[in-house]
């Protein structure tokens, strides 16, 4: 199961998932695919070190893997932080419901 974890104070959501392989990043690469799906937009890399971005996503998010920490969301100061939490928070509830 997904569960977002409240925005720190550097504006990073972490994305917890129950199966965490610090090995695999399925989950990450699964809860991208669905953030992309549901701003019908393209994945777009940013390094070369497992971050990506959505092309027309209006929050700006930008989704990383690693390996310690797992999935982990960075929310530009652009952005408001309640409702990038909140949109990814539905969006853990909405892949919930289809495991």
């Amino acid at each position: 199961m997904y569960r977002a974890d409240l925005p720190t104070k550097e504006r990073w959501i972490y994305i917890h998932f129950d199966e965490f392989d610090c090995e695999e990043p399925d989950s990450f690469i699964a809860f991208v695919i669905a953030y992309r799906d549901m701003r019908l937009g393209n994945v777009v890399e940013v390094s070369d070190g497992m971050q990506y971005k959505i092309d027309n996503d209006d929050l700006e998010l930008m989704f990383q893997w690693d390996g310690c920490f797992g999935i982990t969301v960075v929310v530009p100061r652009s952005t408001n932080l309640t409702k990038a939490y909140e949109t990814l928070r539905d969006l853990c509830v909405h892949l919930n419901q289809n495991l």
